[in-house]
């Protein structure tokens, strides 16, 4: 793969942090795209994405580094405890960046007495087309990669553990991210879409499941438990959810009120 873009003397460009950079600003132009489509207030955007930016860092160095303790904690001593602020070495948990990005939003949006549920609906569409990129720099950085295949698509990589063509499973969650984006983006104009909360919904529904059968496929290592690796549990766990408060929200009398804050009347919401 080509996990060094170019190299001018001590300056080394990897193409990991230039498509995370570029899955980045693609997110912002859809959710700009979204917040005027919404009239939604972009002033809160700008006040509140550095925020939002950081807790989803912190929260996604976080849980990588309590799932690989051992580490960063022993033996217990100044090399290994500063390593933990490294974040450069790449060890980040997906789970806990897109945990810590909503849940700051939600927190932000509530405090200031935003719609937080269609804030939630325009950051899952944008994060969805920023992972499409995201998974073109883990392809060509070497990085989760998949197990063997005999397909004719199969590669080779250097830094895996398989000396055969394996999945491209990097480009499969490409391509299922990009799908998942245009669908999102596509319902904001119908019915369903336009219910506040659904969109977030159906997003990490959709996301969750194809990630969980994605885990078929990765050949990396992980922590398997019941068969599964770590990861896939995780998704499995936010497919349910996402599954029963869809089905709650829309064919039931539950509503997610608590994300709204407590003086928003549902007419207001919906607009």
């Amino acid at each position: 793969m080509y996990p060094i873009l170019f190299q001018i003397g001590p300056v080394i460009i990897y193409s990991l942090w230039i498509f995370i950079t570029i899955g980045f600003f693609v997110a912002l132009l859809i959710m700009l795209k979204l917040i005027k489509k919404n009239r939604l207030k972009l002033q809160f955007l700008a006040d509140s994405s550095l925020a939002i930016f950081l807790g989803g860092i912190i929260l996604s160095r976080l849980i990588f580094v309590i799932q690989n303790y051992q580490t960063y904690l022993f033996p217990f001593n100044y090399n290994n405890v500063i390593q933990i602020f490294y974040i450069w070495d790449k060890g980040m948990s997906l789970w806990g960046g897109i945990i810590g990005c909503l849940g700051t939003l939600v927190y932000l949006a509530r405090k200031e007495k935003e719609n937080a549920l269609r804030w939630l609906d325009v950051f899952t569409v944008g994060i969805t087309g920023g992972f499409v990129f995201g998974n073109i720099g883990t392809f060509l950085d070497g990085t989760n990669y998949g197990n063997e295949t005999t397909l004719p698509w199969g590669v080779v990589m250097d830094n895996s553990i398989y000396a055969v063509p394996i999945h491209p499973v990097q480009i499969y969650a490409a391509i299922y991210c990009l799908v998942i984006a245009i669908i999102l983006y596509l319902l904001f104009s119908r019915n369903v879409g336009k219910q506040d909360g659904n969109i977030m919904l159906l997003g990490s529904g959709l996301y969750s499941l194809l990630y969980f059968c994605e885990g078929f496929l990765r050949g990396d290592e992980s922590n398997i438990f019941i068969g599964l690796r770590e990861e896939q549990i995780y998704a499995l766990l936010i497919f349910l959810i996402s599954g029963i408060l869809f089905y709650a929200k829309n064919f039931t009398n539950f509503n997610i009120h608590n994300l709204k804050h407590p003086n928003q009347t549902e007419d207001e919401s919906s607009t």
